[in-house]
């Protein structure tokens, strides 16, 4: 729960951001900067669906420091106007994307897998039960067989 609100938060500090800088350092932004913020976004995005595909919560934490390490960077190549941070910012997002993709795909796999176990567990039981209810007849005649048997040895 703490994590989504912090998740939630940074969203909303990425959001807020453009509105506090003032106009002239935003009029003269280079298009690192925009790159930058641009692919923060993306990786945000990615991180949420790999949220939403399961992936563990070490997982999320860690994407979601990395997202808040790239955050700021965007916003000190924001406020400075420095492409060192801007590129920065950038690969870290390109990173924390590729990580994000590669964690829901792997969540994805393993819900598949889940669910297909979970029914052919289901089926066979389904499959037993009913050899069960319909063989039960037999299985009363293999019980009397083995107690005369018993009988007849002692």
């Amino acid at each position: 729960m703490r994590f989504r609100l912090m998740v939630l938060l940074g969203v909303l500090m990425l959001c807020i951001s453009p509105f506090l800088i003032s106009r002239e350092l935003a009029h003269g932004q280079s298009t690192q900067v925009d790159n930058a913020r641009s692919a923060l976004g993306q990786a945000f995005g990615l991180v949420q669906e790999a949220d939403l595909q399961g992936a563990s919560i070490d997982q999320i934490s860690q994407l979601a420091d990395s997202l808040n390490l790239a955050l700021r960077y965007e916003e000190n190549a924001t406020r400075l106007g420095s492409d060192l941070y801007a590129n920065r910012s950038l690969e870290l997002s390109n990173a924390t994307a590729v990580q994000a993709l590669g964690d829901s795909n792997a969540a994805r796999t393993q819900s598949v897998f889940d669910q297909a176990s979970g029914y052919s567990l289901a089926v066979v039981a389904g499959f037993g039960s009913a050899l069960s209810v319909l063989e039960i007849h037999r299985l009363n005649d293999i019980v009397r067989k083995i107690r005369l048997r018993r009988i007849r040895l002692e």
